[in-house]
């Protein structure tokens, strides 16, 4: 674990969670990250870099209850999916198999392998997820199903 930045050195930790189990075979893998919470709210470190993720691009995604996105997915990029705030209901697709994951205080983030279709359902008001690409937008490599990817190629 990387070492607790100074200005949460005060807080407390919530017990470290287990990540998830993964998912699709391991395309999809829900993260373990740890919290801090003191008085003033709570503090959750991303450490992309422990993943071997390189960031490309980054944006924010701010819905109403019950709003769908995503719907597709990507050729080459992959990205974590970090909720910020509220609750985001996660359905991912690949290779015909179905899994769903709720992105909330208990599971803030998950990472998204090339290839796996993702849908985003936001269960309340005021949700709000941080998507981290490691590639550039490029709208010709969206697949807007998880059939256009052969998992088995080199």
């Amino acid at each position: 674990m990387a070492p607790v930045p100074e200005s949460i050195d005060a807080a407390r930790r919530v017990a470290g969670r287990e990540s998830g189990e993964p998912l699709l075979g391991g395309a999809v893998r829900p993260l373990a990250l740890d919290r801090y919470v003191d008085e003033r709210g709570s503090l959750t470190p991303l450490m992309l870099a422990e993943l071997g993720f390189a960031v490309a691009r980054a944006f924010v995604v701010t819905a109403p209850a019950r709003a769908v996105r995503g719907g597709h997915a990507h050729r080459s990029v992959r990205q974590v999916l970090f909720r910020a705030s509220g609750r985001i209901e996660v359905e991912f697709r690949s290779g015909g198999a179905t899994a769903r994951l709720t992105l909330d205080e208990a599971n803030p983030a998950v990472l998204v392998d090339v290839g796996v279709w993702a849908e985003q359902t936001y269960a309340v008001d005021g949700s709000t997820l941080i998507v981290f690409a490691d590639g550039a937008y490029d709208r010709s490599e969206y697949l807007d199903d998880d059939r256009g990817l052969d998992r088995s190629a080199p």
